[in-house]
């Protein structure tokens, strides 16, 4: 008689009649554990009072809700017990040799998961009459069947503590991460920038693709008249991304108020995170200093993109930006320092790639183009009103799509002495 080739056992266009089934597969149902030790001549006669059955692979065999009345047991193939319907791969195995079932015999009650085949299965069925009339009343079938039930609970129990512990590992990540922000966060200037400084408003935003994020802003003063403002993009996101941003503060700070010069901070910069930098990290870094007595912005780019300067009613346009490379690769690169001149009522506009790469649900970003629109359209002059315009224009766009990036900007509106 022919046989499956990946089964062993008759396939399914033969009969399954418990007569012809029996002799040809008697060294499989032999070998179940349920039935193990059991004399043959014994069991033969339940055998035979058994039905048997095919499931093709994704068929279902249980559902809540429906009643059912059989022991399954597993001769060949995989099954699985799952909670939703459609998610298999999310459940319970059952191998060749377990079964199912029997709690909805012994209780009664309808099953309480979905039980389907992940393969082509053969199985054993046991309706709760010839299992209680027949099964039962052979010596040492009922110690089989408790053995069975409790080896399943055992493993059962022990891959639910995994994914508790799993679960705990988790919650006390997630606990970790937002410490994490707060700390990342809490190294940001938080508004009002410069309360004594009367010459100048500035206003920014960082909101994190991730838990922590790499974007970087800063402001702070350099003296009575000279404030200096900050925006960086580290490469990469989350925790090594955060940590290179918080050095990267630290080091801006530290060497900028210890020589109050752009050349010989960008420098010292740059030579500082190349070192002990294994990771080949790197920031993309703008830093201006303006000198609130006479206007003067002086300014350095290291990789960042380009501002936008300009005045609300009288237009913007992209900053030209003087030469420099991403900070933190090459420890002997050179910076150039740009110099302009603001006047009362004219805007310099920070921001990182996030704002400007921002994909829709289309795949299109946000674009230099656009952002340069919408600015030159805005009519609002306030720098806190500009920044909150910016990001609810780039959220309109996005239109629910899933944030792949840090979006990080700063607005520096210079007032006049």
């Amino acid at each position: 008689m022919e046989q499956d080739n990946n089964t062993g056992l008759l396939p399914a266009k033969d009969s399954l009649d418990p007569k012809r089934f029996v002799p040809v597969h008697r060294d499989i149902l032999i070998s179940l554990p349920l039935v193990a030790g059991l004399p043959y001549q014994i069991l033969e006669p339940f055998l035979l009072n058994c039905e048997y059955r095919q499931l093709q692979s994704q068929e279902q065999l249980l559902s809540p809700g429906q009643n059912n009345d059989y022991l399954y047991v597993l001769l060949s193939g995989q099954l699985s017990a799952h909670i939703k319907q459609n998610e298999a791969d999310k459940g319970f195995r059952i191998l060749a040799g377990e079964f199912v079932g029997e709690v909805s015999i012994v209780d009664n009650q309808p099953p309480t998961s979905f039980v389907s085949a992940t393969q082509d299965s053969f199985l054993l069925c046991i309706h709760e009459t010839v299992l209680w009339s027949e099964f039962m009343r052979i010596p040492g079938a009922a110690r089989n069947m408790l053995q069975q039930i409790s080896k399943r609970s055992r493993a059962r129990n022990l891959s639910m503590e995994k994914s508790l512990e799993k679960t705990l590992r988790l919650e006390l990540l997630d606990k970790e991460l937002r410490i994490a922000q707060d700390l990342q966060i809490s190294m940001l200037p938080q508004p009002p920038f410069f309360p004594l400084h009367r010459g100048v408003q500035a206003a920014a935003m960082m909101k994190a693709a991730k838990e922590v994020g790499g974007d970087l802003y800063d402001a702070f003063p350099l003296d009575d008249d000279r404030v200096c403002v900050a925006i960086g993009d580290v490469a990469g996101k989350g925790i090594p991304a955060a940590l290179f941003m918080v050095r990267t503060i630290t080091v801006l700070r530290t060497e900028m108020m210890k020589t109050r010069d752009l050349q010989q901070t960008i420098s010292a910069m740059n030579v500082i995170l190349s070192q002990d930098n294994p990771q080949c990290m790197f920031v993309t870094l703008m830093i201006c200093v303006l000198n609130l007595s006479n206007g003067e912005l002086q300014y350095v780019n290291g990789g960042h993109n380009r501002p936008l300067f300009g005045q609300v009613g009288k237009g913007f346009e992209y900053l030209e930006q003087p030469k420099g490379i991403l900070v933190g690769i090459n420890p002997m690169a050179n910076y150039q320092v740009a110099t302009r001149f603001m006047i009362p009522g004219e805007i310099l506009i920070l921001y990182t790639d996030g704002v400007t790469e921002a994909n829709n649900p289309e795949q299109e970003e946000y674009s230099d183009l656009r952002l340069l629109e919408f600015i030159n359209q805005n009519e609002k002059q306030a720098v806190g009103n500009i920044v909150t315009d910016i990001e609810e224009a780039v959220q309109i766009f996005v239109a629910g799509a899933e944030q792949s990036d840090d979006l990080t900007m700063l607005v520096l509106g210079y007032v006049g002495v």
